[in-house]
């Protein structure tokens, strides 16, 4: 029956509500939802209640805990009918947990929201007249010792408006500052904006072809004709007007030529420029007036506290920043940091540059891979002596190249094994796959072992640089002594390695290619006969491999069965199906059948054939098996290079990890291989072109210096550095291990031009990931430099000019000397101002960011700290905190799923206020985290309410009580005090989560089960008032518009609450005693109401096996009294397992929450007294045991193993006889110890009773 839902069921069905965690686990849930009933006394009847009618319209939306109802609208309700056992549902119990879903729409009605919208207009209009976030650093002794904190975001790069992904980073920066002003520090919260580098200036340029087009489009169609329905950049503005089909007759050869892509001006239109505007960003410094502007107004509407004053954007627009930038790298010059060489390089072909992480569309933080590739060489007398079909193709292909001379073709096969050619036995191709023959050269073009360092190569960056090796085809037929075959892309990156020609395009915006005899199919080169350098046969085979990629390596794979599962099962494959592989690939037996693995390492445990031995053991069945293949590549790889010892060859008897190298190089020398670099994975850069390895000169920081890196690495794992998450301070070690040489110039792009190369024939800009790591330094003294204008195009309060900022200035001011620069014209109190802001504010106390950051922008920033101040670890950046990517509703953000949220829109859509609580929300670690915009709705309605309740709370339409202090007063206070708490400890370790959940929800609950507590004797107004300053105080970091209203508009408070203390209370003013038996009352309820729902059900005619449903006019007697039985000791097995577990060790974990290891079981387990019980009762004590390590002690703490509770739980269950009498809808309860019988009770329920969990009987009146 409907009617005899338990509480909870009904609840849940109700409002479509999931399981809530809790920190008791199930109990308190239940007990929460228990306590959401409403008490005896707001209903008019004494009858037995019913369920309630639905809930009032205007409540309707609101599916979720975390939306209370304004308290004043529950003393209203009209009595529920008497028709049912179970009690009314709940009307004032709203949210604890922040895993709960909040309400699923925003309200029909939009006057809540705008509400909001308007206090928070106001508010920010007050912070701007009193400006609270503007702070010095104090210039006087008195005020110089005070507390301060220094956090940061990595400035934004400014090529589009800000989105929620900025927004959920910059709020755990803006979460933490809010909180640590509360703790009376001094605050630096400043946020700069990005322009370096070559996403804006790419951009720009593209919009200029792209306008190009369309006006040559215009001019002059395919034909000659006119194009009347092409209009020009300056029309489009009237077009934008003419509706959806003139839009669509836009589409010209810039959209066709680029497929599917969207071209810039449609990029632009969906950023929402209005059309008439678009064609100005073809200059790339529109950007940079454009888009900063919008930056800080969002960030500002979204109530983040940032002294604009000094902010900036980069690049040489701004010359005081500029001039930074140039200090900085003289500087790390002067330390012999920076380099110049030949590097191996991802590069972007069509800007002729290296692309960096920030240049990049895809492939962040993927580097180059080195392989080396071994020329398979074409045996050509043996190819005429027994001439093959489908070899006709490529034969044809290398007779018209005969007249310029004899040449070397080989099949190259790029492998990360060099050491193991010796066990070659044939090579793979792609049967499907295209392979290319390649003019090649037998010495490269480029060496990286010709590279000049240091300053000397300073001289070689005056040079042209050339990245390909243009030819005409005559010119590279009479060069090239050699014919490479393999796949078109790792061609074009050996031919950026110097060593493939290449052809210019007669397009000029074409490409240039390397130059490609011709084309054939993988099937055309099965059967091959081939002389593979080092190998034991003198002749090999190409044969089919159904699996190679041609986007991984050459296409080309050599064979070595012995190491190598994947070669031997394949091998296996074509040997066990001669017939098959001879009819679709050609495959004879001669190229199959003679070909075993040889023996060429000896691996401990696997021995010789150690890949043969694994395939056999593991029972592979074919090629397809591809995990069991995994596994054993993996095994076989990872031991056979560390223990592995040579059988064969010079290097016999030396162990693969010393023998790898030697053996390369040996190849390399002897010609017969070469070494390759490509991309790791697929690089496709903002240009769009996919980028390739190149060797080219660089100047490059070399993170790879074994003492710098020593340095760091030692900083990372002391103590002064902080991460919050052991996997971040993992990837940290992680990366320093693998991080080397760092390229950091560029050609092409916006930013700061290396100083040495300004006045030169070929100026260098410094790549942007290089010159954003130490600029926290520049926010201390950008104030005083440029005043109030990011661009700094006028002086700032010092009055300093540009001129005037030498490095000797630099080097005074961040703290390299302790003298002042001689013949600097720049006063010496000016100077000691500057010195003091970045002494005061420095080191930098916490720095935020996206974990994809780890792997360049903190690293580096770690080691330009290291590199500049070496002598000061004191100055280093003291933490970082990392998070994951933004998703909406479990959804990637992106504008194709049509959940993309600017920052502005979100705004507009949900709040500042519901935006950050929703951001707060949406997760704390590494994992990407989940906005919902069901929470942001809820949280309109639900700060809507807050304000609410404050107003008639003050005003007086709330009828609240004076005079002495209540039980249900103390502990109410008690539990305001401990989410208060809880709260701080969660800001502490950047779990907002958390802090949200004990700062808001919790506070709202515990507000809510007060008010049932107090019944009609009303909540104290002392409560009351106390409870909304401390939740003002606990929400203020997150939600500051409508905490900062409240607090002073509606309490009156004279200061701000940005400016507000963190709540203090008397000392030990938190009772856990208090605390455990708010808990026990919530966990009773709860348990109380399963129980009478059970009972009702078997009154019914349950489901008990064997009873028959009551008839249908026959209505079930109510249950309308009850027993409760409350133990005082647990029974003596128990007290024996407590007594043993209280031997056990107890930690706090990373939640905060108490907690054991696995010992208490072995102290269980192993005591003689447990031993020798039998197997029920040892059962049992086990049952125990692990149900109060594991729930009880969560919840309690070591009080959880006392054997009598801290209190008197008969007393603490009487003394709220007439909250548990109304909650459970019983008209008498009576309270016993456990030892003693009722009358009316012949059931064993009183034996249930155990500390801390009573038990209870109901029975009919």
């Amino acid at each position: 029956m409907a009617a005899c839902k338990s509480a909870g069921e009904a609840v849940r069905d109700r409002f479509h509500l999931p399981s809530i965690p809790s920190p008791s686990g199930e109990r308190l849930r239940r007990a929460l939802l228990a306590l959401s009933q409403p008490v005896s006394q707001f209903v008019s009847s004494a009858a037995s209640p019913s369920l309630p009618s639905p809930t009032p319209k205007r409540f309707s939306s609101l599916a979720s805990l975390r939306a209370p109802l304004p308290l004043p609208a529950v003393l209203s309700r009209s009595p529920p009918s008497a028709s049912s056992s179970a009690a009314p549902l709940p009307v004032l119990f709203r949210g604890l947990s922040s895993k709960m879903a909040a309400a699923p729409a925003a309200p029909q009605s939009r006057g809540r929201r705008d509400k909001l919208l308007s206090i928070e207009e106001a508010i920010q209009a007050r912070w701007a007249r009193e400006n609270p976030y503007e702070v010095d650093a104090p210039l006087d002794a008195a005020n110089a010792e005070k507390k301060k904190y220094f956090c940061s975001f990595p400035y934004p790069y400014m090529n589009g408006k800000l989105h929620l992904g900025h927004g959920f980073t910059l709020c755990r920066a803006e979460f933490q500052a809010r909180f640590q002003r509360m703790q009376g520090k001094n605050i630096l919260w400043p946020l700069g904006l990005h322009c370096t580098g070559m996403p804006i200036l790419a951009c720009a340029d593209k919009l200029k072809r792209e306008i190009a087009m369309r006006k040559a489009e215009q001019d002059c169609g395919e034909n000659g004709e006119k194009r009347e329905h092409v209009e020009s950049a300056e029309n489009n503005s009237a077009e934008q007007q003419n509706g959806e089909e003139d839009a669509k007759k836009k589409k010209s050869k810039v959209a066709a030529k680029t497929g599917n892509a969207k071209t810039q001006w449609e990029i632009m239109l969906g950023m929402g420029i209005p059309e008439a505007e678009i064609a100005a960003f073809a200059d790339a410094q529109h950007w940079l007036r454009y888009f900063p502007p919008l930056a800080k107004r969002d960030v500002t509407r979204m109530g983040f506290g940032i002294d604009w004053r000094r902010s900036f954007v980069t690049t040489d627009v701004n010359p005081f920043y500029d001039a930074f930038i140039r200090w900085q790298f003289n500087t790390l010059m002067k330390r012999g940091k920076l380099k110049f060489g030949m590097r191996a390089t991802i590069l972007s072909r069509r800007e002729k540059q290296a692309c960096a992480d920030h240049d990049r569309a895809s492939g962040e933080g993927v580097g180059p891979q080195e392989y080396t590739v071994v020329k398979l060489f074409l045996q050509g007398e043996k190819m005429r002596e027994a001439p093959v079909p489908q070899h006709q193709p490529l034969v044809q292909l290398l007779e018209a190249v005969k007249a310029y001379g004899a040449k070397k073709v080989s099949l190259v096969a790029a492998t990360l094994r060099p050491e193991t050619m010796y066990g070659q036995t044939n090579c793979y191709v792609l049967p499907e796959g295209k392979y290319g023959l390649y003019l090649a050269f037998t010495n490269p073009k480029k060496s990286l072992d010709k590279a000049e360092e240091g300053d000397g190569g300073a001289q070689a960056a005056e040079s042209e640089e050339e990245f390909e090796t243009l030819m005409t085809r005559e010119e590279a037929l009479s060069t090239c002594t050699e014919v490479f075959i393999c796949s078109e892309r790792s061609a074009l990156n050996m031919a950026y390695q110097g060593w493939l020609p290449m052809q210019a395009a007669e397009d000029p915006d074409a490409l240039p290619v390397p130059h490609c005899l011709g084309t054939v199919d993988g099937m055309n080169l099965i059967g091959l006969p081939l002389t593979a350098p080092n190998a034991t046969y003198p002749t090999i085979y190409a044969l089919p491999m159904l699996t190679i990629s041609m986007n991984k390596g050459t296409g080309v794979v050599m064979s070595v069965p012995s190491d190598a599962p994947d070669d031997y099962m394949a091998l296996q494959d074509i040997k066990n199906k001669p017939d098959f592989f001879k009819d679709r690939y050609g495959v004879l037996p001669e190229w199959v059948g003679p070909f075993e693995p040889v023996a060429i390492i000896d691996i401990p445990d696997l021995g010789a054939l150690p890949a043969v031995t694994l395939c056999k053991e593991k029972k592979v069945a074919s090629q397809k098996d591809t995990q069991k293949l995994q596994e054993i590549k993996e095994e076989v790889y990872k031991k056979g290079f560390y223990d592995g010892v040579l059988l064969v060859g010079p290097c016999a008897g030396q162990k693969v990890a010393d023998a790898k190298t030697v053996i390369r190089d040996q190849l390399i020398e002897r010609k017969e291989a070469l070494r390759y670099f490509e991309p790791e994975k697929p690089v496709v850069a903002r240009s769009g072109d996919e980028c390739v390895v190149a060797f080219m000169h660089q100047w490059y920081l070399d993170y790879g210096e074994e003492k710098w890196r020593e340095t760091v690495e030692a900083y990372i794992n002391s103590e002064q550095f902080q991460t919050f998450s052991p996997q971040v301070l993992h990837q940290f070690k992680h990366v320093v291990g693998w991080l080397r040489e760092w390229a950091c110039s560029r050609s092409y792009g916006l930013g700061t031009y290396l100083p040495w190369t300004k006045d030169s024939s070929r100026p260098v800009l410094i790549e942007s990931l290089s010159d954003s790591t130490i600029y926290m330094a520049y926010y201390a003294i950008a104030h005083l430099l440029q005043g109030n204008d990011m661009y700094g195009q006028a002086k700032g309060p010092l009055g300093i000019a540009v001129e005037q900022l030498t490095d000797e200035v630099f080097d005074y001011v961040f703290a390299q000397t302790d003298d002042l620069p001689k013949g600097s014209t720049i006063p010496a109190e000016h100077l000691k101002r500057m010195r003091n802001e970045f002494e005061y504010w420095y080191p930098l106390d916490l720095r935020v960011s996206g974990k994809d950051l780890i792997f360049n922008h903190l690293t580096f920033s770690l080691y330009s700290h290291a590199a500049i101040w070496p002598h000061r670890p004191d100055l280093w950046p003291r933490a970082f905190v990392c998070n994951g990517h933004i998703m909406v509703d479990a959804q990637k953000m992106s504008k194709s799923l049509g959940n993309f949220i600017s920052i502005e829109d979100g705004i507009k859509e949900f709040t500042a206020d519901a935006m950050r609580v929703a951001l707060a929300d949406a997760g704390d670690t590494t994992d990407d985290a989940n906005f919902q915009r069901e929470t942001a709705n809820g949280t309109i309605m639900r700060l809507y309410l807050l304000e609410q309740f404050a107003n008639e709370a003050v005003s007086g339409a709330l009828p609240l009580r004076t005079g002495r202090y209540s039980d249900a007063d103390r502990l109410f206070l008690n539990e305001i005090v401990t989410c208060t708490q809880e709260a701080k400890e969660a800001y502490e370790g950047f779990q907002y989560r958390e802090a949200l959940k004990k700062g808001l929800y919790e506070m709202h609950t515990r507000r809510d089960q007060y008010r049932l507590l107090c019944g009609e004797d009303h909540m104290h107004k002392d409560m009351v008032v106390t409870w909304l300053k401390t939740q003002c105080q606990t929400l203020a970091p997150i939600a500051p518009h409508i905490c900062e209203h409240i607090w002073s508009e509606i309490l009156k408070e004279p200061s701000l609450i940005v400016s507000s203390a963190w709540p203090t209370f008397p000392e030990h003013a938190q009772d856990p005693v208090l605390h455990r038996q708010f808990l026990l009352l919530l966990a009773s309820v709860e348990d109380f109401r399963r129980t009478k729902d059970k009972a009702v059900q078997m009154l019914s005619g349950g489901k008990k096996k064997g009873q028959q449903p009551r008839p249908a006019d026959q209505a079930a007697p109510a249950l309308t009294h009850a027993v409760v039985y409350v133990a005082k000791e647990y029974p003596p097995l128990q007290q024996q397992v407590l007594t043993l577990l209280q031997k056990a060790p107890i930690h706090k974990g990373e939640d905060g929450a108490w907690c054991a290891g696995k010992e208490y079981m072995d102290i269980v387990k192993n005591d003689e007294g447990i031993n020798a019980l039998d197997k029920n009762a040892k059962k049992e004590a086990m049952a125990f045991a692990s149900f109060q390590m594991r729930d009880e002690l969560k919840a309690y703490g070591r009080s959880a193993l006392d054997l009598r509770l801290p209190f008197d739980e008969l007393n603490l269950l009487q003394s709220h006889q007439r909250y548990l009498q109304a909650s459970l809808g019983l008209t008498e309860i009576v309270f016993l110890p456990s030892d003693e019988a009722h009358p009316k009770d012949d059931s064993p329920n009183r034996k249930l009773a155990k500390p801390g969990k009573p038990s209870i009987f109901f029975y009919v009146g």
